[in-house]
């Protein structure tokens, strides 16, 4: 279940939060470039999302760049969204009040880029009225929805080909049409066209209790999964029993891939994320505004995944989500939050352990355990 459809009917209150660079041209990059990572390297990623149209290039997500990069973060996944008016709508369009616009998408690669960090280009189409999740679209006319489609995907390689994205997802959590026999030759031309604009790598990030059964596995260079598995419905799971739910979880991943042919692809976490409230074990894809704060779960959480899954050495990487901006409701994070940024949280130390560790980092992870 993701979370991203929740913010539906938050943008207004965004819009007012937005620096002033959204009414000029985009700041220039700050100080000298960092190198970027080899393409071998572990991919230790986090998630920018933006749900109006210039925030990308605000004073805050400038700094949070540099941040998550002292945290070593060195990829950025960028997701940017189109709309459709309903989930059976068969048009998918630019939204002006929601979707950024291209110059701040490139302001964030070239930033990413810039800051010693490769680029995961994660765009994703949304609907404007109920929830608004792509896993329960169901299209009058599936083929007009393929050809809106395919012109949403080409705009979006011709982006990422342009500024030079490292890796390109076609789409994300299609649940109802990524498994239906009669849709793949859809998929297969959409991934044609991709190929014809985008010369790098492309992905999917197949919703987790649904990896199984998409269609068009083979003709992707990465499998991805958005991996909100439930890991406990204990009030107060230790990290043991969630990393021992976990190495469960993966051994399945780990036999399916063999079975469905997919072993030699690199595997990729596209997006995972636990919200600071309690239940985010048994929940984690799902983040309720309402819920008490448990920082300590959160922590709990992100150590539990990083004491299993991530030792796995077919995983290639993780995309965390997300480290929240000024168009996101949790944005500021801080002990009272209860969203999924790990802003001024316990969760991002534990994350910063791993990802940069140090001998007095991971001296303390004991601390996390509960």
């Amino acid at each position: 279940m993701k979370k991203r459809q929740r913010l539906t009917g938050w943008v207004g209150i965004a819009v007012l939060t937005v620096s002033l660079a959204a009414c000029g041209a985009p700041p220039r990059l700050p100080g000298p470039s960092i190198s970027l990572p080899p393409l071998s390297a572990r991919m230790k990623g986090m998630t920018e999302a933006a749900y109006t149209p210039h925030v990308f290039t605000s004073q805050a997500v400038t700094n949070s760049i540099i941040h998550l990069h002292q945290d070593g973060v060195n990829w950025l996944s960028i997701q940017t969204a189109w709309y459709q008016k309903t989930n059976n709508s068969d048009t998918i369009a630019p939204n002006a009040q929601k979707t950024p616009t291209d110059a701040s998408v490139t302001y964030l690669i070239h930033l990413a880029h810039h800051e010693g960090m490769r680029v995961f280009f994660d765009p994703f189409v949304n609907s404007l009225t109920g929830s608004g999740w792509q896993a329960l679209f169901h299209p009058k006319s599936p083929k007009a929805w393929f050809h809106s489609f395919d012109n949403y995907l080409v705009h979006y390689a011709k982006l990422a080909q342009r500024d030079h994205v490292d890796l390109l997802a076609i789409g994300d959590e299609f649940d109802s049409l990524d498994d239906v026999p009669a849709y793949q030759p859809y998929w297969a031309h959409a991934i044609q066209l991709a190929r014809q604009y985008y010369h790098g790598p492309i992905t999917y990030g197949a919703d987790f209790p649904h990896y199984q059964k998409v269609t068009f596995w083979k003709d992707l260079d990465d499998v991805g999964i958005d991996a909100y598995f439930p890991l406990s419905t204990a009030s107060n799971p230790r990290v043991s029993s969630m990393a021992a739910t976990w190495n469960q979880l993966a051994n399945q991943i780990q036999s399916w891939r063999e079975t469905a042919g997919l072993s030699h692809k690199p595997f990729v976490i596209t997006e995972l994320g636990y919200p600071s409230e309690d239940g985010a074990a048994a929940t984690p894809g799902t983040w309720f505004p309402h819920q008490p704060v448990n920082l300590a779960i959160q922590q709990r959480c992100y150590l539990a995944t990083f004491e299993s899954v991530w030792q796995r050495p077919w995983l290639k990487g993780i995309m965390w989500f997300w480290w929240a901006n000024p168009s996101n409701p949790d944005w500021e994070g801080g002990p009272k939050d209860n969203g999924y940024t790990l802003r001024g949280k316990p969760a991002e130390n534990t994350l910063r352990s791993y990802f940069k560790p140090t001998p007095s980092a991971i001296s303390k992870h004991n601390v996390a355990r509960g």
